[in-house]
């Protein structure tokens, strides 16, 4: 088999600069699907109109992957939630409606709590030190792996879509910067529905209100929602960032996507097929490290040009919310276990 490697340059010879192949003929599209022997329908909620702010490496996966299988995978991608949200994609997988999708780690926790800690705040240095930690052997060989499995799932390693860390966005209504966990004095935090978020912000003076994300543009524009913590792509490309005053970058955790495969289907694949998949999402997450990297700097300008305050936290200040709501506090000890200490420590140790 040759080998191919996608850079964007290549990539765009084949497809269009948003990054589908929907605008592709639709007698292009139905050879393609009659010449395959298997197809892999995948859904997530993201779209071509997005692409910019979050990048999902998706496009990549599928050239890459039809690609790699020689013509024997078709990978049929639909996009902007036209299978559903996120709540109800991974019900597919698991129903056999769909064979995959991509979600972010949040939602994911409904199907393993083990991705529960990777919410615990300032449990990681840097987004590189993240990237790096998620691509060890080790992890792969985990119960981050392993669980999901066991409940229906594979996950494929390295493919992650990771927005970066959370910024702390506050509305216009507010118009307060955070640089000090004492500055959420009365604020009512969105909060994404996890337990560990939901003690993290309990650990400050503020009030932590649970809301849909479908509610959180309505929540923030009117006053139901002071402030929320989400990454720079979901909330450019939702427009969320037009309710805000202010954005402070103070590294907490992160906002990433997971793409996860049905692993009955995936398990009665020919291994060359396997093995196209795998391969196809480990160069398709380097695509997505590399633009992110790219689009999150884009987005911090667009942001500051548009009148939003951006505040980068100096160390001094960063290691104050460390010491008030970071994951050594004993507040989570109990969130720890329920979710697997053992879990939590390979964290730590592959970090060393």
């Amino acid at each position: 088999m040759t080998a191919i490697n996608f850079t964007r340059r290549k990539f765009l010879k084949h497809t269009t600069a948003a990054g589908t192949l929907a605008v592709a003929s639709p007698a292009l599209i139905t050879r393609a699907s009659a010449a395959a022997k298997h197809t892999l329908t995948f859904g997530h909620t993201f779209g071509a109109a997005t692409e910019e702010y979050m990048i999902t490496g998706l496009a990549q996966f599928k050239a890459a992957a039809e690609e790699y299988s020689e013509g024997e995978l078709f990978v049929d991608i639909h996009e902007a939630g036209s299978l559903g949200g996120q709540n109800v994609l991974p019900q597919k997988v698991l129903t056999g409606a769909i064979q995959g999708c991509q979600l972010s780690t949040g939602n994911f926790v409904n199907y393993s709590e083990v991705y529960n800690i990777l919410d615990f705040p300032y449990l990681f240095a840097s987004n590189e030190q993240f990237e790096d930690t998620i691509q060890k052997e080790g992890f792969r060989d985990s119960a981050f792996l392993s669980l999901p499995a066991s409940n229906g799932f594979q996950v494929v390693p390295g493919m992650w879509a990771n927005a970066g860390f959370r910024v702390l966005g506050v509305s216009k209504k507010v118009d307060r910067v955070i640089k000090t966990p004492d500055d959420l004095a009365g604020l009512k935090v969105r909060t994404n529905g996890t337990r560990v978020e939901d003690v993290m912000f309990k650990l400050t003076s503020a009030s932590p209100v649970s809301i849909a994300w479908g509610e959180a543009y309505q929540a923030m524009q009117q006053g139901a929602a002071d402030a929320l913590s989400v990454g720079l792509g979901p909330l450019t490309a939702t427009k969320i960032h037009e309710t805000l005053a202010t954005a402070t970058l103070y590294e907490l955790n992160f906002n990433c996507h997971i793409t996860t495969l049905s692993k009955r289907w995936f398990d009665g694949l020919p291994v060359n097929i396997q093995e196209a998949i795998m391969r196809a999402g480990r160069e398709s997450y380097a695509f997505q490290r590399a633009e992110q990297l790219k689009a999150n700097d884009a987005m911090i300008k667009l942001w500051q040009d548009s009148g939003i305050e951006v505040t980068q936290l100096q160390k001094s200040e960063k290691d104050v919310w460390i010491e008030a709501m970071g994951h050594q506090r004993s507040e989570y000890d109990g969130l720890k276990d329920a979710f697997g200490r053992e879990s939590f420590d390979k964290i730590l140790e592959l970090q060393a």
